[in-house]
């Protein structure tokens, strides 16, 4: 699901490991990068750059950075996160093969798509979980008070939004900074509008998941949540 902390954790333990790796790379919305003139071209060139700077890359065309970088890249000890994958072509245009760079290297790559990363046959796969109550409090409260609890007077309400969440750290952080510093009575009429209109950020991000259906996926999912 989008939202879900997906990028919060790959970065998280980006920057607790980074330190014991010859270089390293976070690559992030490769899903959106991709989409754009050259954009494959662009993530390999900003790979190849990150990596060996301050020497600037320019690979000039898709096929040759592949090639440039399982040879620049294929003897060095490297930590590679891809962040934001929805298709295997993107990981081919970035070499991200377990051959493709130095003994002991590691990639880490984030995903709605469980299918694409059995195809690259990975190591091993993490399914980001909901937040427990415990830490969706904790998470909201930080948002919303600048402290681990609620303030006084704000428990119920406090746990309403939590329950609305639905552990969902995005939502928990979004709702948490716009009713920081809001009275009781902003508190409630917001939670009343948003039991009919979602947060705008929060449905986007969410929507995400559903655009990514072709035609008639989308239109089974449509009868579903009807029906």
């Amino acid at each position: 699901m989008g939202g879900s902390g997906k990028t919060s954790v790959a970065k998280a333990i980006y920057n607790k490991v980074y330190s014991s790796f010859e270089s390293n790379n976070f690559i992030g919305s490769v899903r959106e990068t991709a989409k754009e003139l050259n954009g494959k071209i662009t993530l390999q060139e900003r790979l190849l750059s990150d990596i060996l700077k301050p020497t600037k890359v320019e690979v000039g065309d898709a096929d040759r950075g592949i090639i440039l970088i399982k040879e620049r890249l294929g003897s060095k000890k490297v930590l590679v996160i891809v962040d934001d994958v929805d298709d295997v072509d993107q990981l081919t245009a970035l070499a991200i093969r377990s051959d493709s760079f130095g003994p002991g290297s590691r990639i880490i790559i984030t995903t709605r798509d469980r299918h694409l990363l059995e195809l690259l046959e990975v190591d091993s796969i993490h399914l980001t979980q909901e937040m427990k109550e415990k830490e969706a409090l904790e998470l909201f409260s930080w948002h919303a008070f600048h402290n681990p609890c609620p303030d006084s007077g704000f428990l119920k309400l406090t746990r309403r939004v939590v329950t609305y969440c639905g552990g969902l750290p995005l939502a928990l952080e979004v709702l948490g900074s716009f009713l920081f510093k809001g009275s009781i009575s902003h508190w409630e009429s917001t939670l009343k509008k948003l039991e009919k209109f979602p947060d705008d950020k929060i449905h986007k991000i969410l929507k995400t998941s559903f655009d990514a259906l072709d035609e008639n996926q989308g239109d089974i999912f449509l009868h579903i949540s009807c029906f």
